[in-house]
């Protein structure tokens, strides 16, 4: 059975150990008609854009695992479940990141196993564990590969495969991986982007690219370290440091500055960046402007592009991109 998912912030080891394929969700290039009828048209495009394919019947996953992230991704939850066929599960992940939601967040992966299990799943410690170490050494192939060069197009097909395929596919890629012949390097941060086109439009103005997008890096970026495992109390406890310790999102809440610390030294070395947001994406909009102002006290150049999904014009995305290839040049 496919699992689909939205968020990062879902255990994909979980799923992938009770015997599932985890399916990330993602809106399609085609114009939102159906779900109009159910979502406000000021809801984000990716919400409104991967119900649209619900609807008309083009995802092939048969439950979907929804996290506590954004206003319309916690509401999505019931309006999927009351309009498809499907399987539905909301996982309550902590908005405020600090040891007491931590202990919440593990009787809640508890609960999630529970219900993998109501929905046919067999886990046992030996599936988890090895599922645990395959995620692992994907994340570190991918990274690894991006250090070379980002490829936006593998990093999207891996989280629409099972992890065992996706290490092979990272496999053939790092083997065939070139590096990126320079140019100025652009940090990329935002939102959801699962349109490949929208990169090599950095790259065909010149750019050398990073970034920290919810489809790039924030995908496979994890801190915490490998550990031993003898029970499913450590496994939970395991993965609730892991995904507490992820790259840091906006639709969270941290006690300390973390996320604007961790894109301030990403953009380091950097000679610009480009805040790629969702339109209607509240939580990557409230940090925009402290950003863009601490970015620019650091002497580098910004743009803000807005997108909506279906993407209207790539062709006025290229020409404010070699734009701001001329400003930095």
């Amino acid at each position: 059975m496919n699992v689909g998912y939205l968020c990062t912030y879902t255990p994909k080891e979980l799923i992938d150990g009770a015997g599932f394929t985890p399916v990330r969700i993602f809106a399609g290039d085609n114009p939102i008609s159906l779900a109009t009828a159910h979502i406000q048209s000021y809801a984000c495009s990716q919400a409104r854009g991967s119900f649209e394919r619900a609807l008309k019947g083009e995802l092939d996953v048969q439950a979907v695992v929804f996290t506590r992230c954004c206003d319309t991704l916690m509401r999505l939850t019931d309006i999927w479940e009351r309009n498809t066929d499907m399987k539905v599960h909301n996982l309550e992940f902590p908005s405020r990141i600090d040891e007491k939601s931590r202990n919440f967040f593990v009787r809640e992966l508890e609960d999630f196993v529970a219900v993998l299990e109501s929905w046919g799943g067999e886990i046992t410690l030996e599936r988890v564990k090895e599922s645990l170490s395959l995620y692992r050494v994907l994340e570190e192939k991918l990274t690894r590969f991006f250090e070379i060069k980002p490829d936006y197009e593998v990093a999207i097909r891996v989280q629409e495969m099972n992890v065992r395929d996706a290490i092979k596919l990272v496999d053939e890629k790092l083997e065939k991986a070139e590096g990126s012949e320079g140019g100025p390097k652009v940090l990329i941060t935002g939102s959801v982007c699962p349109f490949v086109d929208v990169y090599k439009l950095f790259e065909d103005a010149g750019f050398a690219l990073m970034d920290d997008i919810c489809t790039g890096t924030r995908f496979f970026t994890f801190n915490t370290p490998e550990r031993e495992i003898r029970n499913m109390e450590d496994v939970y406890e395991y993965l609730a440091d892991k995904y507490f310790n992820k790259a840091p999102c906006p639709t969270k809440h941290f006690s300390d500055d973390r996320r604007f610390e961790y894109i301030l030294n990403l953009a380091k070395d950097c000679d610009g960046v480009v805040f790629l947001l969702l339109k209607f994406c509240e939580p990557h909009f409230y940090d925009y402007p402290q950003l863009k102002e601490k970015l620019e006290e650091m002497g580098k150049k910004t743009l803000l592009i807005e997108l909506e999904f279906p993407i209207a014009s790539y062709e006025q995305l290229r020409t404010r991109i070699e734009a701001f290839y001329e400003v930095i040049e």
